[in-house]
């Protein structure tokens, strides 16, 4: 488990548990160095338009946040910005983020070929396929947006097309689609071969 020490204070990673106590700001910039992915989330009190605790969120894609939101006792999602999460964190934490890890994404094409490369056929790309339905009851506490997102996605996936002609065809930007493949793949219900 690495550490990093300033100021008396440290900065350590596990699998699966980050302790920021260097703030929310460093952290960020360490999980983007290593381009992790996932979902880091905490126990918050004091966010600005929320009452009482709540839940903050913050999503990871290589080490880029993606999305924010935080979530309050009644269940109730308000999206975030970055900014505000890191000074909540600044004011009245730090607090203590957990990295919920996600599978790293299946490839890696670099975003200028899409666009410049005419289509061709990409027999070596990972295609993903459907093993097991998809249990929208187990999401309750994600957002309808996300949940549309992972859905239209899950439906996208036919055992035919790989990974690559999925980005293309689907009206998302490629690194949404990628992200939910991740999750579709933590979740148990895809499989890329």
């Amino acid at each position: 488990m690495p550490a990093f020490s300033a100021m008396g204070k440290r900065c350590s990673m596990s699998k699966d548990h980050f302790d920021a106590s260097l703030g929310l700001a460093f952290s960020l910039s360490v999980f983007e160095r290593y381009r992790k992915n996932g979902l880091l989330q905490a126990e918050l009190y004091h966010v600005p338009g929320v009452r009482g605790r709540c839940t903050g969120y913050i999503q990871l894609v290589e080490g880029k946040v993606t999305s924010c939101y935080v979530k309050a006792r009644s269940g109730e999602h308000y999206p975030m910005a970055l900014s505000t999460l890191t000074t909540v964190d600044n004011e009245k934490g730090p607090f203590e983020w957990k990295l919920i890890s996600l599978p790293a994404p299946p490839s890696s094409t670099p975003p200028t070929s899409q666009f410049n490369a005419p289509p061709r056929q990409e027999h070596s790309a990972p295609i993903p396929r459907i093993v097991a339905p998809l249990d929208m009851t187990t999401l309750h506490s994600w957002t309808d947006q996300h949940k549309l997102m992972l859905t239209t996605v899950y439906r996208a996936i036919d055992g035919q097309r790989n990974v690559e002609e999925i980005k293309r065809e689907l009206p998302l930007r490629p690194e949404v689609t990628e992200e939910a493949i991740r999750v579709l793949l933590a979740l148990k219900v895809i499989t890329i071969i």
